[in-house]
């Protein structure tokens, strides 16, 4: 029996329709694909909702960073431990808890009485949380770039979500039991890109200077 062929035409409609068939089931796939990976990852934090999320606005880069208290009776208690520091500066910088000896990360300021604790700089509060041993904090987010954080606060004034203004009262200080002997005090923590530094460097200079530096 003779085979009959197919004309050239039929081929290529033939391959034609293949390709059509194979062009809408990878796009149907794709799509399914995707809408479960919406649905089934809800947790998941995407890069640009974080980078611009109006939640952290940048506010005015020519804002002065100012000492978080507007009281004139306060006194450090304990420096920020700097690697370079002299050793008497050291031990200034060092606590001590439970038979612990830990470096001081940021500046703990007292004072006789309880005083006023104000927004160093303008920003959004982030967090605002309890512990037992640092007591109540504050954070307050002043771009993507520098965090600020209130600890051993006796009242707080502000919630999360709360935007803020430079000078605004935030708290009370209070009594932290890290520094347990400490009944009216403040530690005070700045971080720029995730590293910790010392705030003492950085009072009177604009945000500008300290994030470009």
């Amino acid at each position: 029996m003779k085979k009959r062929r197919l004309k050239p035409f039929v081929k290529i409609s033939i391959v034609g329709v293949v390709l059509l068939v194979c062009a809408i089931s990878a796009g149907l796939l794709i799509n399914n694909n995707t809408a479960t990976v919406s649905k089934t990852n809800d947790d998941f934090t995407y890069v640009n909702d974080y980078i611009f999320d109006s939640y952290y606005p940048v506010v005015n880069q020519d804002e002065k960073i100012i000492r978080p208290y507007t009281a004139s009776n306060i006194s450090i208690y304990k420096s920020f431990y700097e690697k370079d520091a002299s050793e008497e500066e050291q031990q200034n910088a060092i606590i001590f808890h439970e038979g612990i000896y830990m470096q001081n990360s940021g500046v703990d300021y007292k004072a006789d009485e309880q005083f006023d604790v104000t927004a160093a700089l303008s920003g959004t509060v982030t967090n605002v949380t309890e512990d037992t041993l640092l007591g109540k904090t504050v954070e307050i987010r002043n771009s993507t770039e520098l965090i600020v954080l209130y600890q051993s606060l006796g009242e707080v004034a502000v919630k999360k979500g709360d935007t803020v203004s430079q000078g605004q009262i935030i708290g009370k200080s209070g009594t932290c039991t890290l520094n347990g002997e400490v009944s009216n005090g403040l530690h005070f923590e700045m971080y720029k890109n995730g590293t910790v530094i010392n705030p003492e460097k950085y009072y009177d200079k604009s945000v500008k200077d300290l994030t470009e530096n």
